[in-house]
Protein backbone atom coordinates (compact mmCIF):
# COMPACT_ATOMS: atom_id res chain seq x y z
CA UNK A 1 0.00 0.00 0.00
CA UNK A 2 1.35 3.45 -0.93
CA UNK A 3 1.91 6.13 1.69
CA UNK A 4 -0.97 8.19 0.26
CA UNK A 5 -3.36 5.24 0.30
CA UNK A 6 -2.31 4.47 3.87
CA UNK A 7 -3.05 8.04 5.00
CA UNK A 8 -6.43 8.06 3.25
CA UNK A 9 -7.26 4.74 4.90
CA UNK A 10 -6.29 6.13 8.31
CA UNK A 11 -8.52 9.17 7.81
CA UNK A 12 -11.38 6.94 6.65
CA UNK A 13 -11.00 4.88 9.85
CA UNK A 14 -12.05 8.03 11.72
CA UNK A 15 -14.48 9.33 9.09
CA UNK A 16 -16.60 6.73 7.23
CA UNK A 17 -17.22 7.80 3.64
CA UNK A 18 -14.04 9.86 3.30
CA UNK A 19 -12.71 9.27 -0.25
CA UNK A 20 -10.10 11.98 -0.69
CA UNK A 21 -9.72 14.68 -3.34
CA UNK A 22 -8.43 12.93 -6.45
CA UNK A 23 -11.85 12.82 -8.08
CA UNK A 24 -13.33 16.24 -8.71
CA UNK A 25 -16.89 15.21 -7.87
CA UNK A 26 -15.84 13.91 -4.42
CA UNK A 27 -13.74 16.86 -3.24
CA UNK A 28 -16.45 19.03 -1.76
CA UNK A 29 -17.99 16.13 0.19
CA UNK A 30 -14.62 14.85 1.47
CA UNK A 31 -13.72 18.34 2.69
CA UNK A 32 -17.12 18.70 4.37
CA UNK A 33 -16.74 15.31 6.06
CA UNK A 34 -13.39 16.32 7.57
CA UNK A 35 -14.70 19.64 8.83
CA UNK A 36 -17.89 18.15 10.25
CA UNK A 37 -15.96 15.43 12.05
CA UNK A 38 -13.44 17.83 13.59
CA UNK A 39 -16.18 20.29 14.50
CA UNK A 40 -18.26 17.55 16.11
CA UNK A 41 -15.34 16.22 18.17
CA UNK A 42 -14.41 19.71 19.33
CA UNK A 43 -17.98 20.76 20.10
CA UNK A 44 -18.57 17.62 22.18
CA UNK A 45 -15.33 18.22 24.07
CA UNK A 46 -16.10 21.90 24.61
CA UNK A 47 -19.47 21.00 26.13
CA UNK A 48 -17.57 19.20 28.91
CA UNK A 49 -15.62 22.37 29.77
CA UNK A 50 -17.85 23.36 32.67
CA UNK A 51 -17.25 23.97 36.35
CA UNK A 52 -19.55 23.20 39.23
CA UNK A 53 -20.22 26.15 41.58
CA UNK A 54 -17.71 24.73 44.08
CA UNK A 55 -15.06 24.20 41.37
CA UNK A 56 -15.71 27.67 39.97
CA UNK A 57 -15.03 29.21 43.39
CA UNK A 58 -11.79 27.23 43.71
CA UNK A 59 -10.61 28.43 40.30
CA UNK A 60 -11.72 32.03 40.95
CA UNK A 61 -9.57 32.07 44.08
CA UNK A 62 -6.50 31.63 41.92
CA UNK A 63 -6.18 34.52 39.39
CA UNK A 64 -3.66 32.62 37.25
CA UNK A 65 -5.88 29.55 37.07
CA UNK A 66 -8.92 31.69 36.27
CA UNK A 67 -7.07 33.49 33.47
CA UNK A 68 -5.88 30.19 32.00
CA UNK A 69 -9.39 28.74 32.16
CA UNK A 70 -11.03 31.75 30.50
CA UNK A 71 -8.38 32.11 27.78
CA UNK A 72 -8.51 28.39 26.95
CA UNK A 73 -12.29 28.46 26.62
CA UNK A 74 -12.05 31.53 24.36
CA UNK A 75 -9.48 29.75 22.20
CA UNK A 76 -11.78 26.73 22.06
CA UNK A 77 -14.60 28.95 20.73
CA UNK A 78 -12.28 30.45 18.10
CA UNK A 79 -11.07 27.09 16.79
CA UNK A 80 -14.58 25.60 16.54
CA UNK A 81 -15.82 28.65 14.63
CA UNK A 82 -12.83 28.61 12.29
CA UNK A 83 -13.17 24.96 11.31
CA UNK A 84 -16.87 25.58 10.58
CA UNK A 85 -16.01 28.52 8.29
CA UNK A 86 -12.92 26.98 6.69
CA UNK A 87 -14.47 26.24 3.24
CA UNK A 88 -14.69 29.92 2.28
CA UNK A 89 -12.45 30.49 -0.73
CA UNK A 90 -12.14 26.80 -1.64
CA UNK A 91 -14.35 26.91 -4.75
CA UNK A 92 -11.33 27.12 -7.06
CA UNK A 93 -9.96 23.91 -5.54
CA UNK A 94 -13.27 22.09 -5.90
CA UNK A 95 -13.42 23.01 -9.60
CA UNK A 96 -9.93 21.89 -10.65
CA UNK A 97 -9.98 19.12 -13.26
CA UNK A 98 -6.90 17.48 -11.72
CA UNK A 99 -4.86 17.85 -8.54
CA UNK A 100 -1.24 16.66 -8.73
CA UNK A 101 -0.04 13.86 -6.48
CA UNK A 102 2.32 16.03 -4.42
CA UNK A 103 -0.51 18.41 -3.54
CA UNK A 104 -2.83 15.51 -2.70
CA UNK A 105 -0.21 14.03 -0.36
CA UNK A 106 0.13 17.36 1.44
CA UNK A 107 -3.63 17.86 1.84
CA UNK A 108 -4.09 14.31 3.15
CA UNK A 109 -1.29 14.89 5.65
CA UNK A 110 -3.02 18.05 6.86
CA UNK A 111 -6.44 16.34 7.05
CA UNK A 112 -4.98 13.58 9.20
CA UNK A 113 -3.24 16.14 11.41
CA UNK A 114 -6.54 17.97 11.99
CA UNK A 115 -8.40 14.77 12.82
CA UNK A 116 -5.75 13.43 15.19
CA UNK A 117 -5.20 16.78 16.90
CA UNK A 118 -8.96 17.08 17.51
CA UNK A 119 -8.83 13.64 19.13
CA UNK A 120 -5.93 14.78 21.30
CA UNK A 121 -7.95 17.82 22.41
CA UNK A 122 -10.92 15.63 23.35
CA UNK A 123 -8.66 13.32 25.37
CA UNK A 124 -7.16 16.26 27.27
CA UNK A 125 -10.62 17.60 28.10
CA UNK A 126 -11.55 14.23 29.61
CA UNK A 127 -8.36 14.30 31.70
CA UNK A 128 -9.11 17.85 32.87
CA UNK A 129 -12.64 16.80 33.85
CA UNK A 130 -11.18 14.02 35.98
CA UNK A 131 -8.70 16.32 37.79
CA UNK A 132 -9.37 18.52 40.81
CA UNK A 133 -10.06 22.07 39.53
CA UNK A 134 -7.28 24.43 40.53
CA UNK A 135 -4.83 21.65 41.37
CA UNK A 136 -1.36 21.40 39.80
CA UNK A 137 -2.45 18.41 37.70
CA UNK A 138 -5.53 20.31 36.50
CA UNK A 139 -3.42 23.37 35.61
CA UNK A 140 -0.85 21.29 33.72
CA UNK A 141 -3.56 19.55 31.70
CA UNK A 142 -5.23 22.88 30.96
CA UNK A 143 -1.91 24.30 29.73
CA UNK A 144 -1.49 21.24 27.50
CA UNK A 145 -5.02 21.77 26.16
CA UNK A 146 -4.29 25.42 25.39
CA UNK A 147 -1.14 24.37 23.51
CA UNK A 148 -3.04 21.69 21.56
CA UNK A 149 -5.76 24.18 20.59
CA UNK A 150 -3.12 26.66 19.41
CA UNK A 151 -1.55 23.93 17.29
CA UNK A 152 -4.95 23.05 15.87
CA UNK A 153 -5.59 26.73 15.11
CA UNK A 154 -2.28 26.87 13.20
CA UNK A 155 -3.11 23.62 11.39
CA UNK A 156 -6.39 25.14 10.18
CA UNK A 157 -4.44 28.14 8.84
CA UNK A 158 -1.90 25.88 7.14
CA UNK A 159 -4.60 23.80 5.43
CA UNK A 160 -6.70 26.78 4.35
CA UNK A 161 -3.70 28.67 2.98
CA UNK A 162 -2.36 25.64 1.14
CA UNK A 163 -5.65 24.74 -0.57
CA UNK A 164 -6.47 28.33 -1.53
CA UNK A 165 -2.88 28.95 -2.66
CA UNK A 166 -2.74 25.79 -4.75
CA UNK A 167 -6.02 26.64 -6.48
CA UNK A 168 -4.75 30.17 -7.18
CA UNK A 169 -1.47 28.88 -8.62
CA UNK A 170 -3.31 26.48 -10.92
CA UNK A 171 -5.64 29.26 -12.10
CA UNK A 172 -2.66 31.54 -12.80
CA UNK A 173 -0.85 28.76 -14.67
CA UNK A 174 -3.96 28.12 -16.77
CA UNK A 175 -4.21 31.84 -17.50
CA UNK A 176 -0.59 31.97 -18.65
CA UNK A 177 -1.09 28.94 -20.87
CA UNK A 178 -4.18 30.51 -22.40
CA UNK A 179 -2.21 33.69 -23.05
CA UNK A 180 0.49 31.70 -24.85
CA UNK A 181 -2.10 29.93 -26.99
CA UNK A 182 -3.79 33.21 -27.89
CA UNK A 183 -0.43 34.80 -28.74
CA UNK A 184 0.45 31.86 -30.98
CA UNK A 185 -2.93 32.12 -32.67
CA UNK A 186 -2.43 35.83 -33.26
CA UNK A 187 1.07 35.20 -34.60
CA UNK A 188 -0.27 32.51 -36.92
CA UNK A 189 -3.00 34.86 -38.10
CA UNK A 190 -0.44 37.59 -38.81
CA UNK A 191 1.77 35.21 -40.77
CA UNK A 192 -1.23 34.06 -42.81
CA UNK A 193 -2.15 37.65 -43.67
CA UNK A 194 1.42 38.39 -44.78
CA UNK A 195 1.44 35.28 -46.96
CA UNK A 196 -1.79 36.39 -48.63
CA UNK A 197 -0.38 39.88 -49.27
CA UNK A 198 2.77 38.35 -50.79
CA UNK A 199 0.66 36.22 -53.12
CA UNK A 200 -1.33 39.25 -54.25
CA UNK A 201 1.87 41.18 -54.97
CA UNK A 202 3.18 38.32 -57.07
CA UNK A 203 -0.08 38.08 -58.98
CA UNK A 204 -0.81 41.75 -59.53
CA UNK A 205 2.48 43.54 -58.87
CA UNK A 206 2.90 46.53 -56.61
CA UNK A 207 4.11 46.84 -53.07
Amino acid sequence: MSLTANIVERIASYIPGYAGYKQKELRRESDALVRRHVSSVLSSAKAKMALTPTAARAVAANPDARYLWDSTKALFDRVVQRIDKAPEGYSGFYDLVKVDEAALDEIYRMDLALVEKAGEVAKLVDEISAAQPGSDAWTQKLQALSAALSQLDSAIDERSNFIAGYARQQAEAAGRQMGIIQAEQQEGLGQGQEQRRGLLRRLFGGR
